[in-house]
C-alpha cells in the first residue's frame, strides 16, 4: 500500500491569463461534500419507521491555510477574486503535479489574515464549491 506526503501537492486555479499555482499552502482540506436526505414517509407507511431518499448534495467547501505574502500574485489574485465573487477552475494535485486530482468549480468565499507579534503572517482561505466535483485517482 502506497503512503502519500502531502508535501509536494499543488493548487492551481485556471484563469483568464492562464493556470496560476496558489503559493505558500501549509495544509489544505476538502471539498467536503454532503448530502441530504428527503423524508418519504405517509400515513399509510408499511412500518412506524421513517423513510427516506438520497436528496440533493452541497459539495461543501475547501479550506487552506498559507504564508501570506501580500506581494505575491497567487495571494493578491486569491484577495481580488474574494472581492469579485468570481467562479474558477481549481485544480489540486495530491502529492505533486502528477498526482490524483481533484477539479472544481469555486469562488473565494472568504479571506482572513493573522498578523502574531514574533510569527509568520498567514491566511485562512475558504473557498465554496459549486457543482459536481470531480475526483480522479
Amino acid at each position: 500500500m502506497t503512503k502519500t506526503l502531502g508535501y509536494g501537492s499543488v493548487l492551481v486555479v485556471t484563469t483568464t491569463t492562464g493556470d496560476a499555482n496558489i503559493a505558500q499552502i501549509r495544509n489544505f482540506g476538502g471539498p467536503s461534500a454532503s448530502f441530504g436526505d428527503v423524508d418519504t414517509t405517509t400515513l399509510d407507511s408499511s412500518s412506524n419507521y421513517r423513510t427516506f431518499v438520497p436528496g440533493l448534495g452541497d459539495p461543501g467547501e475547501v479550506t487552506m491555510a498559507l504564508v501570506y505574502d501580500p506581494t505575491m500574485a497567487s495571494h493578491k489574485m486569491l484577495a481580488r477574486a474574494a472581492q469579485n465573487r468570481t467562479e474558477k477552475v481549481w485544480t489540486f494535485y495530491h502529492g505533486s503535479s502528477t498526482g490524483d486530482t481533484d477539479v472544481f468549480n469555486a469562488t473565494v468565499k472568504s479571506i482572513g489574515r493573522e498578523t502574531p507579534l514574533d510569527n509568520l503572517i498567514t491566511a485562512d482561505v475558504t473557498l465554496k464549491v459549486t457543482g459536481k466535483p470531480g475526483y480522479t485517482t
